[in-house]
């Protein structure tokens, strides 16, 4: 018997799930939707037999599971799953096949990662022995993760006062967008070149800007509004590098607000560490503790932590991973520095953002994001 489930998100692709049982009727079993969405990639090694035969005795099935590409729909070898809570990791063979045995029951996160496609995470509830497929989106040939366009602040040219809801129009083309409360806009996927660019809001006297993009760079400009025809402040120009799932995840925004400290993919690349936790030697407030029984792991400490058993919390892609307090995140054992975007760091609880927070981020928080 064959069932189709599908993700409670839009976009997300659907898991074809297959169990024991004659055709034509239906009957409780594996039921399972994986969300090809905003997931995370968890990168350690594969635990060997002394690991699955750790695992909890009762009632326990095995899940058979088949990775397709979801363009070609071709088999997936190398793609990393990693069941949630159980430490359990195996790797698809050549026919995108693997297999997860003695799992007890119960509900669990199923999470795929492979280097050539974008990562993929779901909730997973298993009831009985079974197998299932699904899909991962592979990553387009030729993406830089780099954005190409306008970011920018506008305020009252009296009060210096951010002005909301002005509109934003590229007249050489065809986006469009509003500030925000705070002044704020953000142009994207913009044409190299000079562009004009249009700043309207009932009240304000027009303005028009011809700014420069660079290919694979963002040029951040503060200008200011008069309600009156006089002489305005020159605009102010910045060209920087800016990756797009920084972006998107509000990596940046949260940067102007100033709390914290924040390491961008450019500042990751110039310092080339060998190991995550090399990231951290720089930043005030931050130290590295190293392991009573191992003097080679090393573990974070941020000034939030009043005490050596005091741990940061740790946010990998939006999904806490560490819950902080007395729980040590092994970062070099986490993920490889050159796959992460960026990451923000909030040495004591001031500033962390309210979806991260907690008792655990009372010790600080670190957020990780990887690239795409």
């Amino acid at each position: 018997m064959t069932q189709d489930v599908r993700g409670g998100r839009s976009g997300c692709a659907f898991a074809r799930v297959r169990w024991p049982g004659r055709p034509g009727r239906g009957r409780t079993g594996l039921r399972g939707a994986l969300l090809l969405s905003a997931a995370f990639t968890v990168l350690v090694s594969h635990p060997g037999a002394e690991a699955q035969e750790r695992l909890p005795e009762g009632n326990q099935v095995t899940i058979s599971g088949t990775v397709l590409d979801a363009v070609t729909s071709r088999p997936i070898s190398g793609v990393i799953a990693r069941l949630s809570g159980m430490g359990y990791m195996v790797e698809t063979d050549h026919a995108g096949r693997f297999t997860l045995y003695r799992i007890p029951v119960g509900a669990y996160q199923l999470e795929l990662s492979h280097p050539n496609y974008h990562p993929a995470v779901g909730d997973f509830t298993i009831m009985r022995s079974g197998a299932f497929e699904t899909v991962m989106e592979p990553v387009v040939e030729g993406e830089d993760g780099l954005m190409t366009g306008i970011v920018g602040v506008v305020s009252d040219g009296t009060g210096r006062a951010p002005v909301s809801g002005v509109v934003v129009r590229v007249r050489t083309g065809q986006q469009e967008t509003r500030t925000d409360t705070r002044g704020r806009f953000a142009l994207d996927e913009l044409t190299p070149g000079f562009n004009i660019v249009e700043f309207t809001q009932f009240g304000y006297a027009t303005r028009n800007e011809t700014i420069e993009v660079l290919p694979g760079r963002v040029t951040s400009v503060r200008l200011s509004l008069s309600a009156d025809p006089v002489e305005l402040d020159p605009i102010e120009v910045t060209v920087e590098r800016r990756e797009i799932v920084l972006q998107n995840v509000g990596f940046y925004s949260r940067e102007a607000d100033g709390f914290g400290e924040f390491i961008d993919r450019e500042e990751i690349e110039n310092r080339a560490p060998g190991e995550m936790t090399d990231l951290f030697t720089r930043i005030p407030g931050a130290g590295l503790l190293a392991d009573g029984g191992n003097p080679l792991e090393k573990y974070v400490i941020l000034r939030g932590g009043r005490t050596e058993s005091c741990f940061p919390r740790v946010v990998l892609d939006g999904v806490i991973v560490v819950g902080g307090g007395e729980a040590p995140a092994g970062l070099d054992h986490l993920i490889d520095p050159q796959a992460v975007a960026g990451v923000e760091v909030y040495p004591s609880s001031t500033g962390v953002p309210m979806q991260y927070a907690g008792t655990g981020a009372s010790c600080g928080l670190i957020v990780i994001w990887t690239r795409r």
